[in-house]
């Protein structure tokens, strides 16, 4: 990823994102007790808001990895940089790699502890990644990457061993942890920079299947620079600093994690009642700006919008209007994107001819270009026959007005070109409207991703044949099985981009099952009357643990 388009402005190398989500539990008396003494704020105190529902325990921290909160609590081995490369140790105090990507072996650092007080111990990591082998609460590239160390498919499905039992791939020597690999994984370095380390003494015996729901996530401890101070069950968690971290100190003496909705933010930045927050909604970063004492800044993330082909008819009739991949190109080519853009989400989304946003430096230029072409559309529409009497059954799951106004305009652009088309939202049970019972030729849709391997790897035809995909996608397509192949086992990254290079030249010349539509870009806003940030900073992908040098927030007293 290119760091220049990283920096916006010169005030965007002053900031870094931080959003903060959490849940978690303690009894009744500990609440009653400190709910008081938690109220407002003092001018050591951090406010974010939850970005997840904190009911009765803290939400998951392996199937999602990221925003400051997992940040601050765990550790991990290592941590990414703005560019989202794993360069930087955290728990590790150094690591290599074996050439051929089968070695891994970390030195960890000395003197860590537990908020506990427990020491930490490479065990401990040890004994985290066994029970992920065992665990289904993972994220896909994470999961994918950890199942490649020698013997891990063999473990996860042995009923008879739990994490207590050693793996072959996985040796411990003092304060050194060796990782064999069954076959290398490109992506296994980046997983070791976003997988949280458990503490062994906590989560031992605890139900790996259901990790999530367990008792872990009451008061969840990690070795990170703050602990868990106090918590109130859908109201706020109260962090402090660990005095013990083994990482420079905060600054910041507190922060405050308080239960909202996305539609509190503007409320309460008008309010000045936070201190930042991070949303993809325009509208609402806009009605925060009406307080002169925040500003919003644009980051380029893995976060791609598309329409979705259902292949098999509406409810799965048999009949498709879009069969012929010339008309799917048509329709993309009817719709003027980049005036929607400019009308709906000005300097927010840029168009994209792939999966993959057009800012990153593996996106591929040189596949069909799928610009704005009304001529050129109806064109390929005549060519492949198709029948203007059809009406092309459009459907969303987004309920934002916003994307009511994009489906609109859509429907607007489809008809200049004689194209009949309507749309209609989707409510409820979302996994059955869009893969069971599919009542839609397309799906707007959308995805946010780690890695590429999370956009492609669905077209890989046993993931299809496997998956309630095979309700929507062609069955028996193979066109894309030997590069996804190779990604997986691919380290050099220079070998990798030319991979992903590829994989976008079969999508658009032979596939096109998820129409492209734009890129969004993540918008983060900050009071920046009281948080000050480092020079060092650069903005980046608040859903990853990259380098946020949060030892140098500080914070303006008196604001």
């Amino acid at each position: 990823m290119n760091k220049k388009r990283l920096i916006m402005t010169a005030l965007c190398m002053l900031l870094a994102a931080a959003v903060i989500f959490a849940g978690g539990s303690q009894s009744a008396g500990q609440a009653a007790g400190t709910a008081q003494s938690a109220a407002g704020f003092g001018p050591d105190m951090l406010l974010l808001p939850s970005v997840q529902n904190m009911g009765d325990r803290f939400p998951g921290s392996w199937d999602n990895y990221g925003f400051l909160l997992r940040y601050v609590l765990f550790s991990r081995l290592l941590r990414l940089d703005a560019d989202l490369n794993p360069v930087y140790g955290d728990l590790a105090q150094s690591w290599t790699v074996a050439p051929d990507g089968m070695t891994y072996t970390f030195t960890l650092k000395n003197n860590i502890k537990w908020h506990d007080g427990v020491p930490f111990t490479a065990d401990d990591v040890a004994f985290s990644l066994k029970t992920a082998m065992k665990s289904p609460q993972v994220n896909a590239v994470i999961k994918s990457a950890i199942n490649c160390i020698k013997g891990a498919i063999a473990f996860a499905a042995d009923s008879t061993k739990t994490a207590a039992n050693d793996i072959e791939g996985i040796k411990v020597n003092g304060n050194v942890i060796t990782i064999t690999m069954d076959q290398p994984s490109g992506t296994f370095l980046l997983s070791m920079a976003q997988f949280n380390i458990f503490p062994r003494h906590k989560i031992e015996g605890l139900d790996p299947i259901n990790i999530n729901a367990t008792t872990f996530y009451d008061w969840p401890i990690g070795t990170g620079p703050y602990r868990i101070k106090e918590f109130v069950p859908n109201d706020y968690a109260l962090l402090e600093v660990f005095d013990d971290y083994f990482g420079p100190k905060p600054q910041i003496k507190q922060i405050k994690v308080t239960q909202m909705t996305e539609n509190d933010f503007a409320t309460r930045a008008l309010a000045n009642d936070i201190d930042y927050f991070q949303t993809n909604s325009l509208d609402i970063a806009q009605a925060a700006l009406k307080n002169p004492n925040y500003r919003a800044f644009y980051t380029d993330i893995y976060f791609v919008r598309y329409f979705q082909w259902n292949s098999y008819g509406v409810q799965k009739n048999g009949i498709d209007p879009l069969k012929d991949i010339r008309v799917r190109r048509a329709l993309i080519q009817a719709i003027d994107i980049p005036a929607i853009i400019d009308s709906l989400m000005p300097g927010q989304a840029t168009p994209i001819n792939t999966k993959v946003p057009s800012s990153f430096d593996y996106a591929n230029n040189n596949v069909y270009q799928l610009d704005y072409n009304p001529t050129k559309a109806k064109q390929l529409l005549t060519e492949a026959g198709f029948d203007f009497n059809t009406t092309i059954k459009l459907a969303c799951y987004y309920g934002d007005q916003g994307s009511a106004d994009f489906m609109d305009a859509v429907v607007h652009y489809l008809g200049q070109i004689g194209v009949k088309a309507e749309w209609k939202l989707l409510t409820g049970d979302l996994t059955s409207q869009i893969w069971t019972n599919p009542d839609y030729n397309l799906l707007y849709a959308g995805l946010s991703a780690m890695a590429p391997e999370e956009a492609y790897n669905p077209f890989y035809s046993k993931t299809v044949a496997t998956s309630v995909s095979a309700n929507v996608f062609p069955a028996n397509y193979t066109g894309m099985d030997s590069l996804l192949e190779q990604l997986w086992v691919t380290v050099d990254q220079a070998k990798r981009r030319q991979i992903l290079m590829d994989l976008q030249k079969v999508e658009t010349d032979e596939m096109l099952w998820q129409l492209p539509m734009f890129a969004l870009r993540n918008i983060q806003v900050f009071n920046t009357a009281r948080v000050n940030l480092p020079p060092e900073l650069v903005l980046s992908n608040e859903w990853s643990n990259y380098e946020r040098y949060f030892e140098k927030w500080t914070l303006n007293p008196g604001r």
